[in-house]
């Protein structure tokens, strides 16, 4: 009888240290940056070198045949004054989209500009992006779609003075 019991003190011990592993994990490990590392990096499809945002809209076709046109008024690209990023696309409900923009020749820190859908495969996002005493600054404004399994997306590239 009395091995039987330390049987259950032993089973009792074991299960609780079970409970107290998860549930020490589950506060203790980031599950989604294990989830993203899975992912991998996004596979990013870049603009023609031929477009200009200064002078119009560019559009790029992505991984899984979404199109994205971007347009950004005022089409200056002005320094610490708001901008507004238009995008069009032939995926009208598009879910997870995110509009991150940052300089590529220097850290000026990136800019994740929340992305509003106006219905019919338009979008807007509006920003501002700092000022820096070199000028000459390349950007890139990147339009990423999270998937369940790959991050893919549309990277703009312009330029300010």
């Amino acid at each position: 009888m009395a091995e039987k019991q330390q049987n259950n003190i032993k089973s009792i011990i074991l299960q609780l240290g079970i409970v107290l592993f998860i549930v020490v994990g589950y506060f203790l490990i980031d599950f989604n940056k294990i989830y993203q590392s899975l992912k991998g990096e996004a596979k990013f499809i870049t603009q023609s070198s031929q477009c200009d945002l200064h002078k119009s809209s560019c559009t790029i076709k992505i991984q899984d045949g979404t199109i994205f046109t971007l347009d950004v008024e005022p089409k200056t690209i002005p320094l610490m004054k708001p901008l507004k990023f238009t995008i069009k696309s032939n995926n009208a409900d598009l879910k997870n989209l995110a509009l991150n923009i940052y300089a590529t020749n220097m850290a000026m820190g990136e800019f994740y500009l929340p992305v509003k859908n106006l219905g019919n495969g338009n979008y807007e996002a509006i920003g501002t992006l700092p000022t820096c005493p070199l000028g000459k600054m390349e950007w890139n404004a990147d339009i990423r779609i999270e998937k369940a399994t790959e991050n893919i997306g549309a990277r703009f590239q312009f330029k300010t003075d």
